[in-house]
């Protein structure tokens, strides 16, 4: 056809997203309680499905797997600074979106 341009997605820009999560003295994360934020993002986010295959909802189930993590270090209070990748995989012809850790950092309230 001809003005399509066609692509593979192993070739695609790949999205990075850096959050920041607050948790404050007494708060229970396991339940919830947390703020978060992304402060800064590679590439562009879907955000046009609620609670369905966008962006904002892959990247919440990432940090809730972040969170529960028993290797990542954890604090009573203070600011977690994640840096998660886009990924995904095949599963026949469908692509499955997801988001991943690539690095993790406390800063400590003083």
């Amino acid at each position: 056809m001809e003005g399509m341009t066609r692509q593979r997605i192993k070739d695609r820009p790949i999205n990075y997203v850096e959050v920041h999560i607050n948790i404050e003295d007494g708060c229970n994360v396991s339940e919830g309680e947390y703020s978060y934020h992304i402060s800064a993002f590679t590439g562009s986010l879907d955000i046009s499905s609620i609670g369905g295959v966008d962006d904002i909802s892959l990247i919440k189930e990432c940090i809730d797997g972040c969170l529960s993590d028993p290797t990542i270090e954890m604090h009573e209070e203070g600011l977690l600074h994640l840096v998660l990748k886009e990924d995904g995989e095949w599963e026949d012809v469908f692509w499955h979106k997801y988001y991943v850790l690539e690095r993790s950092c406390w800063l400590d309230y003083v």
